[in-house]
């Protein structure tokens, strides 16, 4: 029995696996060369649209990120859905898992481009040459986004490092 987490209940969208899957699939191609093409035109017309080179900077960051978790994202539908007659990954279609398909290249952006933020301000102290270049924040961003469960894990543990902790009244 399923308690609407587990099956199709929680995406009401979709009224089978496969118009979920082709849905998914076009979700990820249009996302992809919207990404790219917004990448192109930022570094050709830049000047011409008034972006400065710093916002540039961070708007490459941003970007870089969000291609990051869309290869992770697009690396886990193809996982799932090539599985060809031998299933070798033993990895069924899980329609639950949609809103996290859908909204992990945004998260993965949003994760990057604050960690890209922390590193380029020295908050965090990771010593990188040319930080602030376009071609460094958008590679940085990118390794940033695809592993950004990672980069998470890593910035709670530097967190409780660095906040006190307080139990009973006390640090």
């Amino acid at each position: 029995m399923e308690n609407g987490v587990e099956g199709r209940e929680c995406v009401p969208f979709f009224e089978t696996d496969k118009s979920q899957i082709i849905f998914e699939f076009f979700y990820l191609v249009i996302l992809f060369f919207i990404t790219l093409i917004a990448t192109f035109l930022l570094q050709i017309f830049s000047s011409k649209l008034g972006v400065v080179y710093s916002d540039k900077v961070m708007l490459f960051s941003i970007f870089g990120g969000f291609l990051g978790g869309w290869v992770y994202d697009a690396k886990w539908f193809y996982r799932v859905t090539a599985r060809g007659k031998s299933d070798q990954y033993s990895f069924p279609w899980q329609p639950h898992k949609f809103y996290w398909r859908v909204l992990t290249p945004f998260l993965s952006a949003i994760v990057a481009f604050s960690t890209y933020l922390l590193i380029s301000s020295r908050v965090i102290p990771i010593q990188i040459d040319n930080m602030n270049t376009g071609k460094i924040s958008f590679s940085l961003s990118f390794l940033l986004g695809y592993f950004s469960d990672l980069v998470l894990s890593r910035l709670a543990g530097w967190a409780e490092k660095i906040v006190p902790k307080v139990s009973d009244g006390k640090k």
